[in-house]
Protein backbone atom coordinates (compact mmCIF):
# COMPACT_ATOMS: atom_id res chain seq x y z
CA UNK A 1 0.00 0.00 0.00
CA UNK A 2 1.49 3.40 -0.99
CA UNK A 3 -0.83 6.22 -0.18
CA UNK A 4 -2.08 7.49 3.07
CA UNK A 5 -4.77 11.11 2.61
CA UNK A 6 -5.33 12.44 5.92
CA UNK A 7 -8.37 14.40 6.01
CA UNK A 8 -10.16 17.34 8.48
CA UNK A 9 -13.34 18.89 8.90
CA UNK A 10 -11.99 22.54 9.67
CA UNK A 11 -12.70 24.26 -17.04
CA UNK A 12 -14.02 22.52 -19.68
CA UNK A 13 -17.56 23.82 -21.13
CA UNK A 14 -19.20 20.94 -23.51
CA UNK A 15 -23.10 20.77 -23.03
CA UNK A 16 -23.09 22.19 -26.94
CA UNK A 17 -26.71 21.32 -27.19
CA UNK A 18 -27.57 24.00 -24.42
CA UNK A 19 -28.43 27.40 -25.21
CA UNK A 20 -26.36 29.95 -23.46
CA UNK A 21 -29.46 30.82 -21.74
CA UNK A 22 -29.87 27.53 -20.46
CA UNK A 23 -26.74 27.58 -19.30
CA UNK A 24 -26.85 31.02 -17.54
CA UNK A 25 -30.01 29.55 -15.94
CA UNK A 26 -28.27 26.82 -13.90
CA UNK A 27 -26.52 27.21 -10.37
CA UNK A 28 -23.37 27.46 -10.82
CA UNK A 29 -22.49 23.81 -9.87
CA UNK A 30 -24.74 21.99 -11.90
CA UNK A 31 -22.76 23.65 -15.02
CA UNK A 32 -20.75 20.59 -16.18
CA UNK A 33 -17.13 22.90 -16.41
CA UNK A 34 -17.59 23.45 -12.35
CA UNK A 35 -18.87 20.04 -11.93
CA UNK A 36 -15.28 18.99 -13.81
CA UNK A 37 -13.15 21.16 -12.23
CA UNK A 38 -14.45 20.80 -9.15
CA UNK A 39 -14.25 16.63 -9.14
CA UNK A 40 -10.76 17.15 -10.30
CA UNK A 41 -9.85 19.26 -7.29
CA UNK A 42 -11.52 16.92 -4.54
CA UNK A 43 -10.34 13.68 -6.40
CA UNK A 44 -6.53 14.52 -7.15
CA UNK A 45 -5.32 17.24 -4.79
CA UNK A 46 -4.18 16.50 -1.08
CA UNK A 47 -5.06 18.59 1.79
CA UNK A 48 -1.49 17.99 3.28
CA UNK A 49 0.25 18.77 -0.09
CA UNK A 50 2.26 16.68 -2.09
CA UNK A 51 2.04 16.44 -5.93
CA UNK A 52 -1.60 15.82 -7.87
CA UNK A 53 -1.88 12.35 -7.26
CA UNK A 54 -4.42 9.75 -9.43
CA UNK A 55 -7.59 8.83 -8.57
CA UNK A 56 -7.78 6.78 -5.69
CA UNK A 57 -11.93 4.87 -5.50
CA UNK A 58 -12.97 1.24 -4.14
CA UNK A 59 -13.57 -1.85 -6.02
CA UNK A 60 -14.19 -4.44 -3.39
CA UNK A 61 -16.90 -4.69 -1.10
CA UNK A 62 -16.21 -2.50 2.24
CA UNK A 63 -17.33 -4.20 5.47
CA UNK A 64 -16.76 -1.37 8.19
CA UNK A 65 -16.40 -1.96 11.86
CA UNK A 66 -16.98 0.49 14.86
CA UNK A 67 -14.48 0.75 17.85
CA UNK A 68 -17.15 2.91 20.07
CA UNK A 69 -15.37 3.89 23.39
CA UNK A 70 -18.16 6.63 24.44
CA UNK A 71 -21.30 6.01 26.53
CA UNK A 72 -23.62 6.93 22.82
CA UNK A 73 -22.80 3.31 21.38
CA UNK A 74 -26.57 3.15 20.00
CA UNK A 75 -26.87 6.80 18.73
CA UNK A 76 -23.55 6.69 16.87
CA UNK A 77 -24.06 3.30 15.57
CA UNK A 78 -27.50 4.57 13.93
CA UNK A 79 -25.49 7.68 12.35
CA UNK A 80 -22.88 5.72 10.66
CA UNK A 81 -25.23 2.69 9.72
CA UNK A 82 -27.89 5.58 8.11
CA UNK A 83 -25.14 7.93 6.36
CA UNK A 84 -22.98 4.18 4.88
CA UNK A 85 -26.58 3.15 3.58
CA UNK A 86 -26.86 6.48 1.98
CA UNK A 87 -23.50 6.22 0.36
CA UNK A 88 -24.08 2.75 -0.62
CA UNK A 89 -27.29 3.93 -2.59
CA UNK A 90 -25.98 6.63 -4.07
CA UNK A 91 -22.67 5.45 -5.37
CA UNK A 92 -23.61 1.79 -5.75
CA UNK A 93 -21.29 -0.16 -3.53
CA UNK A 94 -21.88 -2.88 -1.39
CA UNK A 95 -21.30 -1.43 2.11
CA UNK A 96 -22.12 -3.96 5.22
CA UNK A 97 -20.80 -4.21 9.11
CA UNK A 98 -18.24 -6.80 9.25
CA UNK A 99 -19.24 -9.83 10.93
CA UNK A 100 -15.96 -9.71 13.09
CA UNK A 101 -12.86 -6.41 13.39
CA UNK A 102 -10.66 -9.03 12.02
CA UNK A 103 -12.30 -9.12 8.21
CA UNK A 104 -12.95 -5.14 8.15
CA UNK A 105 -11.43 -3.01 5.89
CA UNK A 106 -13.04 0.35 7.31
CA UNK A 107 -12.54 1.10 11.20
CA UNK A 108 -14.37 4.08 12.40
CA UNK A 109 -13.26 5.13 15.99
CA UNK A 110 -15.50 6.79 18.43
CA UNK A 111 -13.21 8.18 21.31
CA UNK A 112 -12.83 12.00 23.34
CA UNK A 113 -10.37 14.70 22.41
CA UNK A 114 -8.14 13.39 25.79
CA UNK A 115 -7.07 10.04 24.16
CA UNK A 116 -6.68 11.75 20.41
CA UNK A 117 -2.70 11.40 20.27
CA UNK A 118 -2.97 8.18 21.71
CA UNK A 119 -5.26 7.13 18.81
CA UNK A 120 -3.58 8.70 16.09
CA UNK A 121 -0.51 6.63 17.06
CA UNK A 122 -1.89 3.58 17.75
CA UNK A 123 -4.71 2.83 15.57
CA UNK A 124 -4.03 5.52 12.97
CA UNK A 125 -0.37 4.33 12.79
CA UNK A 126 1.00 8.14 12.42
CA UNK A 127 4.62 7.72 14.89
CA UNK A 128 5.81 11.33 13.90
CA UNK A 129 4.60 13.22 16.79
CA UNK A 130 4.94 16.57 15.55
CA UNK A 131 2.59 15.95 12.94
CA UNK A 132 0.46 14.47 15.27
CA UNK A 133 0.21 17.52 16.64
CA UNK A 134 -0.11 19.79 13.88
CA UNK A 135 -3.28 17.18 12.85
CA UNK A 136 -5.15 17.55 16.62
CA UNK A 137 -4.21 21.76 15.95
CA UNK A 138 -6.04 22.07 12.78
CA UNK A 139 -8.49 18.62 12.83
CA UNK A 140 -12.36 18.43 14.45
CA UNK A 141 -11.97 14.92 13.56
CA UNK A 142 -9.86 12.68 10.34
CA UNK A 143 -9.76 9.90 8.44
CA UNK A 144 -7.09 7.77 6.80
CA UNK A 145 -6.88 5.84 3.31
CA UNK A 146 -4.56 3.15 2.13
CA UNK A 147 -4.68 2.80 -1.53
CA UNK A 148 -2.78 0.24 -3.74
CA UNK A 149 -0.01 1.39 -6.27
CA UNK A 150 -3.06 0.99 -8.54
CA UNK A 151 -5.17 3.58 -7.00
CA UNK A 152 -7.53 0.75 -5.23
CA UNK A 153 -8.53 1.73 -2.02
CA UNK A 154 -7.40 -0.94 0.33
CA UNK A 155 -8.36 -0.24 3.91
CA UNK A 156 -9.52 3.56 5.89
CA UNK A 157 -10.06 4.44 9.00
CA UNK A 158 -11.86 7.08 10.38
CA UNK A 159 -11.35 8.51 14.27
CA UNK A 160 -14.03 11.12 15.94
CA UNK A 161 -12.82 12.42 19.08
CA UNK A 162 -16.89 13.07 20.15
CA UNK A 163 -16.55 15.69 23.43
CA UNK A 164 -14.38 18.05 20.66
CA UNK A 165 -17.30 17.65 17.79
CA UNK A 166 -20.18 17.95 19.71
CA UNK A 167 -17.83 21.17 21.08
CA UNK A 168 -18.02 22.38 17.77
CA UNK A 169 -21.14 21.74 16.91
CA UNK A 170 -19.95 18.98 14.26
CA UNK A 171 -20.92 15.59 15.18
CA UNK A 172 -23.59 14.66 12.68
CA UNK A 173 -21.03 16.48 10.02
CA UNK A 174 -17.82 14.38 11.04
CA UNK A 175 -19.33 11.47 10.32
CA UNK A 176 -21.16 12.43 7.20
CA UNK A 177 -17.82 14.08 5.70
CA UNK A 178 -15.11 11.42 6.90
CA UNK A 179 -16.82 8.56 6.05
CA UNK A 180 -17.70 10.29 2.79
CA UNK A 181 -14.54 11.05 2.01
CA UNK A 182 -12.72 7.77 3.04
CA UNK A 183 -14.68 6.56 -0.90
CA UNK A 184 -12.00 8.75 -2.74
CA UNK A 185 -13.35 12.31 -2.55
CA UNK A 186 -9.69 12.73 -0.60
CA UNK A 187 -9.31 16.91 -0.58
CA UNK A 188 -10.87 19.63 0.94
CA UNK A 189 -11.35 23.16 -1.51
CA UNK A 190 -12.47 26.30 -0.92
CA UNK A 191 -13.39 25.83 -4.61
CA UNK A 192 -16.16 23.87 -4.50
CA UNK A 193 -19.36 24.92 -2.83
CA UNK A 194 -21.91 24.12 -1.94
CA UNK A 195 -19.53 20.77 -0.73
CA UNK A 196 -19.20 19.61 2.55
CA UNK A 197 -15.93 19.32 1.08
CA UNK A 198 -15.77 23.22 1.60
CA UNK A 199 -14.50 23.86 5.26
CA UNK A 200 -15.56 27.59 4.39
CA UNK A 201 -19.35 26.60 3.86
CA UNK A 202 -22.38 26.08 6.13
CA UNK A 203 -22.66 22.14 4.89
CA UNK A 204 -23.23 19.46 7.37
CA UNK A 205 -24.38 17.21 4.81
CA UNK A 206 -24.30 15.76 1.27
CA UNK A 207 -25.45 18.91 -1.25
CA UNK A 208 -26.43 18.51 -4.65
CA UNK A 209 -22.64 18.86 -5.82
CA UNK A 210 -21.65 16.34 -3.45
CA UNK A 211 -24.05 13.98 -4.94
CA UNK A 212 -23.02 14.54 -8.52
CA UNK A 213 -19.56 14.31 -7.20
CA UNK A 214 -19.62 10.89 -5.74
CA UNK A 215 -22.21 9.50 -8.51
CA UNK A 216 -19.09 10.58 -10.93
CA UNK A 217 -16.37 8.91 -9.00
CA UNK A 218 -18.63 5.25 -9.24
CA UNK A 219 -19.15 5.61 -12.88
CA UNK A 220 -18.05 2.39 -14.42
CA UNK A 221 -15.86 4.33 -16.90
CA UNK A 222 -14.03 6.59 -14.13
CA UNK A 223 -10.79 3.90 -13.19
CA UNK A 224 -8.53 4.04 -9.89
CA UNK A 225 -5.30 5.34 -11.19
CA UNK A 226 -6.55 7.37 -13.48
CA UNK A 227 -4.61 11.07 -14.06
CA UNK A 228 -5.71 14.57 -14.66
CA UNK A 229 -6.05 14.09 -18.58
CA UNK A 230 -7.55 10.82 -18.22
CA UNK A 231 -10.57 12.05 -16.04
CA UNK A 232 -11.50 14.89 -18.02
CA UNK A 233 -11.86 12.85 -21.12
CA UNK A 234 -13.87 10.50 -19.30
CA UNK A 235 -15.86 13.12 -17.66
CA UNK A 236 -16.71 14.90 -20.66
CA UNK A 237 -18.46 12.00 -22.23
CA UNK A 238 -20.67 11.00 -18.84
CA UNK A 239 -21.66 14.71 -18.84
CA UNK A 240 -22.76 14.73 -22.38
CA UNK A 241 -25.47 11.77 -21.52
CA UNK A 242 -29.10 13.14 -21.25
CA UNK A 243 -29.49 10.61 -18.54
CA UNK A 244 -26.68 12.02 -16.28
CA UNK A 245 -27.66 15.60 -17.24
CA UNK A 246 -31.23 14.65 -16.07
CA UNK A 247 -29.59 13.28 -12.65
CA UNK A 248 -27.87 16.77 -12.42
CA UNK A 249 -31.04 18.70 -12.86
CA UNK A 250 -32.60 16.13 -9.68
CA UNK A 251 -29.76 15.99 -7.29
CA UNK A 252 -30.60 18.49 -5.61
CA UNK A 253 -33.83 16.45 -4.55
CA UNK A 254 -32.25 12.89 -4.92
CA UNK A 255 -29.18 13.29 -2.41
CA UNK A 256 -31.93 14.10 0.30
CA UNK A 257 -33.44 10.58 0.10
CA UNK A 258 -31.80 8.85 3.22
CA UNK A 259 -29.82 11.95 4.41
CA UNK A 260 -29.02 12.26 7.98
CA UNK A 261 -30.58 15.27 7.29
CA UNK A 262 -33.93 13.98 7.79
CA UNK A 263 -33.37 13.69 11.57
CA UNK A 264 -33.49 17.40 11.64
CA UNK A 265 -37.18 17.75 10.84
Amino acid sequence: MKSLTLLRLPCLLFLSALTTTALTDKPHWQKPGYISSSFIDITLNREHGGDRGTLNKWSSPIRYHIDDRTADKALHQRMVSQHLQHLSTITGLNIELAKTQQISNLQIIFGSEQDLDQALLEDLGLSNKEFRQQIIHDSVCLARVKASPRGEIQAASVLIPVDRARAHGKLMSCVVEELTQVLGLVNDSSSVYPSIFNDRSFNDFLSGLDYILLKLLYEPAIKAGMDQTELQQQIELILSRPAFQSLIGSAEQAVQQGSLENWLN
